[in-house]
C-alpha cells in the first residue's frame, strides 16, 4: 500500500532502479504485454478525444533503456482518415493528450518500472480527406532583409 501512496503523493520523484533489482510485476510481464497495455492506454485516451478507432492506427514500441535504467516505450499514431472538425483539435491538444497518458502510466502498477518517451503522430498527404492547402495561418510572416536590433 505504501508504494501506491508514494506514487500518488510524490509522483514526480521516481527512484532509479538499482542494477539487478527486479519487481514481482515486471518480471512476469513480457515486452509485448507492456506494449499492449500502453496501446490500450493510448487508445482509450484518443477515444475520449472522440477519435474513431478506424481513423487511426496505433502502435507502441520499446525504444530502449532510459538513463534511470527503466525500459522506455513510445506510442505511434498514424492518422488514416482526416476528420475536418476533430483531427485539428486533437493535433492542437497533443501536449494535453501526452500529459494524460503520462498520468495514467505513473499511476499504473503494471507500468511502474517503465518510462513513457512520448507520442509520435503522423498525418501524411495521402491521409484520406486530408487538407490539400494550408488552412488558417496563425500569424502573417514578414520577410526582413536585415537583422532587427532590439
Amino acid at each position: 500500500m505504501k508504494p501506491i501512496f508514494e506514487r500518488v503523493l510524490f509522483g514526480n520523484r521516481r527512484k532509479a532502479r538499482p542494477p539487478g533489482a527486479s519487481s514481482s510485476v515486471s518480471s512476469t510481464l513480457t515486452t509485448r504485454d507492456i506494449e499492449t497495455y500502453y496501446l490500450r492506454v493510448i487508445g482509450n485516451c484518443l477515444k475520449r478525444m472522440l477519435i474513431k478507432e478506424e481513423d487511426v492506427q496505433i502502435g507502441v514500441r520499446r525504444t530502449g533503456t532510459a538513463p534511470s535504467g527503466l525500459s522506455s516505450f513510445a506510442g505511434y499514431v498514424r492518422v488514416l482518415r482526416w476528420d475536418p472538425v476533430v483531427t485539428p483539435v486533437v493535433l492542437q491538444n497533443l501536449p494535453v493528450i501526452d500529459a494524460r497518458i503520462r498520468k495514467v502510466v505513473s499511476a499504473s502498477v503494471l507500468l511502474e518500472h517503465t518510462q513513457f518517451d512520448g507520442l509520435w503522430v503522423q498525418a501524411t498527404s495521402s491521409t484520406q480527406g486530408s487538407p490539400t492547402s494550408l488552412l488558417g495561418l496563425p500569424a502573417e510572416l514578414k520577410y526582413q532583409s536585415r537583422p532587427v536590433s532590439l
